[in-house]
């Protein structure tokens, strides 16, 4: 072998290929070089779709050359250069239409849609500026006050379902199948829409009972009266006591706030 000649397994020889596999390269150092180098290629290659977009605006640049049969055939209906297309001279088109090229795999109607939802949305939002502006201003009090209320509407909302619980065990250790009022127990019938209330004559009190909506504060007020005199059960204590001179003689008061 002369010394021009390069092995075609030595290191000179492969160092020198513009493409070599991984596969052909013992070398775990040198093959990890190799696959860097061809993934910074693939990495700085443009997408097909990017590439021929630009090669299509850099055409859309430049005039139609003399040479070019659309160009020859206007020209033998009198058209010359600078001149606009049309009937009307002055307004015809004199540039070539854009083309925008579609690159992202997305439907057609997307955009539309998407632009239909911002303007909806820019609605929606002066609407509610609107509302704002249209409110009367809020002092620091009424904010807290309207904070405190809340608040306590969701206190009174929970200790309500506890006590609704806690009346259900009770009546039914009691051997007391079913609840005095309806709201004495947990609702556990889930609402259905296709269920319409039936309407019926309001004869006698109980009816009137059912009827009329108690408050939750009311509901539980009367709730916890109802376990305390029934079983001396007190739900803010949390204590079943003896008899009423043990519920009378240890239990606090009949309300949260006594407690």
């Amino acid at each position: 072998m002369s010394s021009e000649e390069e092995d075609y397994m030595s290191d000179a020889f492969l160092n020198g290929l513009t493409e070599v596999r991984p596969s052909l390269i013992q070398d775990r150092g040198k093959k990890r070089q190799v696959k860097i180098e061809a993934k910074r290629a693939d990495f700085n290659k443009k997408p097909k779709n990017i590439e021929s977009s630009e090669r299509l605006q850099e055409g859309l640049q430049c005039p139609i050359e003399s040479e070019n049969k659309g160009f020859k055939l206007l020209a033998k209906m009198g058209y010359k250069p600078g001149d606009s297309l049309g009937k009307c001279s002055s307004s015809g088109i004199k540039e070539p239409i854009g083309i925008n090229v579609k690159t992202d795999r997305s439907g057609l109607g997307r955009e539309a849609a998407l632009k239909d939802i911002e303007t909806k949305r820019r609605q929606i939002r002066a609407k509610h500026l609107q509302r704002l502006k249209n409110q009367p201003e809020v002092t620091p009090e009424e904010y807290r006050q309207r904070m405190t209320e809340k608040a306590q509407e969701r206190f009174v909302a929970t200790a309500l379902r506890k006590c609704q619980q806690s009346c259900e065990e009770l009546d039914q250790k009691a051997k007391v199948n079913e609840p005095h009022l309806k709201w004495f127990w947990p609702d556990r019938t889930p609402p259905s829409e296709d269920d319409e209330p039936e309407k019926e004559d309001v004869d006698d009190e109980e009816d009137e009972e059912d009827v009329f909506e108690y408050s939750a504060a009311e509901k539980l007020e009367m709730l916890t009266s109802y376990m305390r005199t029934s079983y001396n059960y007190c739900h803010w204590c949390g204590v079943h006591y003896k008899d009423l001179d043990d519920i009378d003689s240890n239990c606090p008061g009949l309300t949260k706030d006594d407690h």
